[in-house]
C-alpha cells in the first residue's frame, strides 16, 4: 500500500513544480509620478529637463556641442504620454554651440510637438523615452554650412534615456549616452554621415506656480 501513496506523492509534487515553473513573472508595479518623494502628491502636467551635462553630437566628421539648455514637456502621473513641446540648447558663453571643426553648430527640432513618450520607474532603474525626436543640425566647416537631419533610431523614431531616482539631497536625473540616431536624406547634405550619436545629462523637474523647481520622485 505504500507503493501508491508514494506515486501519488511523486506525482503531486511534479504537478506544483509544473505549476510553479508555469505560472507568469509578476509584472512591474504601474509607474507613479510623486512629488518630493513615495509618500508625496501624485503629479502630472509640465516637466522640465534641464541641461546639466553638455548634449552632444557626434559623426564622423566630428563632434557639436552645446553647455545650456532644456527640453520641455509634459507628461501624465502614470509616467505615460510624454510630450515634448521644447527643445532649446545654446552655449555659454555663445550662444552659438561649438563643434570639434573649429566652427560653430545650432541645433533646432523638427515637427514639435513630439508626442507618445513615456516615462517608466520599475523599481531600481528606469527610463525616459522621447518619440518622434527629429532635429536639425547646422554647423560652420571649411566646407561651408553643413546641415543634417537626423531623428531618433529607435522605434517611433524615439531615443531612450536612462533615469535614476531622486534622492532627499539629488534630484531625477535623465542620460542619454551615445544614442543612435539616423540620418533623415531629405534636407541633408551629401556629406552628412549615415548615423549619429547623442549624449547628454538632464536633471528633470515639476511645474509649480511657473517655476521648474519641483522635486519629483518616481514609485
Amino acid at each position: 500500500m505504500q507503493r501508491p501513496r508514494k506515486a501519488i506523492a511523486v506525482l503531486a509534487a511534479s504537478a506544483a513544480a509544473v505549476a510553479v515553473a508555469a505560472a507568469p513573472a509578476l509584472a512591474a508595479p504601474p509607474t507613479v509620478i510623486h512629488v518630493n518623494n513615495a509618500a508625496g502628491a501624485v503629479y502630472s502636467g509640465n516637466i522640465r529637463l534641464v541641461l546639466t551635462s553638455p548634449v552632444s553630437v557626434t559623426t564622423s566628421l566630428g563632434t557639436a556641442s552645446c553647455n545650456r539648455g532644456n527640453i520641455d514637456a509634459s507628461v501624465a502621473s502614470s509616467g505615460a504620454n510624454l510630450t515634448v513641446s521644447a527643445y532649446n540648447f545654446y552655449n555659454s558663453p555663445g550662444p552659438a554651440c561649438t563643434n570639434s571643426a573649429g566652427g560653430s553648430s545650432t541645433t533646432t527640432p523638427v515637427g514639435l510637438p513630439w508626442s507618445g513618450g513615456d516615462l517608466n520607474w520599475t523599481g531600481s532603474s528606469g527610463t525616459l523615452r522621447i518619440n518622434n525626436m527629429q532635429v536639425t543640425s547646422t554647423s560652420s566647416t571649411i566646407f561651408g554650412n553643413i546641415v543634417c537631419n537626423y531623428r531618433g533610431s529607435g522605434a517611433g523614431n524615439s531615443i531612450t534615456m536612462s533615469v535614476t531616482n531622486s534622492t532627499a539631497t539629488t534630484q531625477l536625473k535623465a542620460t542619454a549616452t551615445n544614442i543612435s540616431l539616423t540620418k533623415v536624406d531629405a534636407g541633408s547634405n551629401v556629406l552628412c554621415p549615415s548615423s549619429a550619436t547623442y549624449s547628454a545629462g538632464f536633471e528633470v523637474f515639476g511645474q509649480s506656480s511657473g517655476s521648474y523647481t519641483t522635486k519629483l520622485f518616481l514609485s
